[in-house]
């Protein structure tokens, strides 16, 4: 095969993860979903700010700070408007900050519902080169991705791997979590492994 594409997917996340954390009502651990709501409370000038969580079996409420016991004047206007309005976008943001939910809740659910999208295809050389647009990060490993975009079994994409047939961009491990405008160039005859259906 003589030509390469450099080929575009999108990951797109189709629902916030969930968080375990202990229920008082239902005293147990239970998972919770994102309400879609932050909880704004202003002491004077002091503000605090949450994003509002509900148990899934009794829909009793916790409150994930976001901002707490600052100034009025240190929050960027635009951004309190975000917050006072529930901006969608800025939700998501938040509901994707795992580290710090993970340090206030016993576990983060991360195995989500996605979609790829391949957005374009360009012919330029000789070489495939694959580039991951993924705005939110939950978890999602490079090899099991790449198994999904080249349409082959995971363990045929750590034979590539072993066979040194990609060049990742930046250099990370094959089996890190995939990052945000990852590029991964596949080198040798990757159209032996690949499925024709990727074109």
């Amino acid at each position: 095969m003589s030509f390469n594409n450099i080929i575009t997917f999108k990951v797109i996340a189709q629902e916030k993860p969930n968080v375990i954390r202990n229920c008082r009502h239902c005293k147990r651990s239970t998972e919770y979903f994102c309400s879609d709501k932050f909880r704004v409370n202003a002491n004077q000038k002091m503000i605090d700010i949450w994003l509002i969580y509900k148990c899934l079996h009794c829909e009793s409420t916790w409150n994930y700070p976001i901002l707490s016991r600052v100034h009025v004047n240190r929050i960027d206007p635009i951004l309190h408007q975000k917050f006072m309005n529930n901006d969608q976008e800025t939700i998501w943001y938040y509901a994707f900050q795992i580290n710090k939910l993970r340090k206030l809740c016993d576990a983060v659910k991360k195995d989500i519902q996605y979609e790829l999208i391949k957005e374009k295809s360009n012919l330029i050389s000789s070489e495939m080169t694959v580039r991951i647009c993924c705005k939110y990060d939950f978890g999602l490993r490079i090899d099991k991705l790449l198994a999904e975009i080249l349409n082959i079994s995971r363990s045929k994409v750590n034979t590539m791997a072993k066979e040194k047939m990609f060049l990742l961009n930046p250099n990370v491990p094959i089996s890190d979590k995939v990052i945000d405008n990852l590029q991964v160039t596949v080198k040798g005859n990757w159209h032996e492994y690949v499925s024709p259906s990727l074109f």
